[in-house]
């Protein structure tokens, strides 16, 4: 779901440094999300992020990278460690098996 939240992400950048950032996701689910981050992560990087409107935390890890943008943001993909349930503040409905 496209949705922009405000998040803090903390974790190492690829280079080494650390990164530690406000910055917001572009799209949401009960799996994941993608976040724009000022620097380059590496795949399988854990990261943590929190939530700034519930301020709930969650470890995340690296499962996707897209292209540097113009403006030199990165689109992160994350995949949560453990189940989120409400961590975006909205609830998914569960998927149901087809036929």
């Amino acid at each position: 779901m496209l949705m922009r939240v405000p998040v803090e992400v903390r974790g190492t950048a690829q280079d080494g440094s650390v990164l530690e950032e406000s910055t917001h996701t572009g799209v949401v689910g009960a799996l994941g999300a993608m976040v724009r981050t000022s620097r380059l992560l590496q795949m399988g990087t854990e990261v943590v992020v929190t939530n700034r409107f519930s301020q709930k935390t969650a470890k995340f890890r690296v499962v996707w990278v897209g292209e540097q943008h113009t403006n030199g943001s990165w689109e992160i993909g994350i995949e949560s460690l453990l189940p989120l349930e409400d961590f975006w503040g909205v609830r998914f409905s569960p998927k149901h098996d087809q036929p």
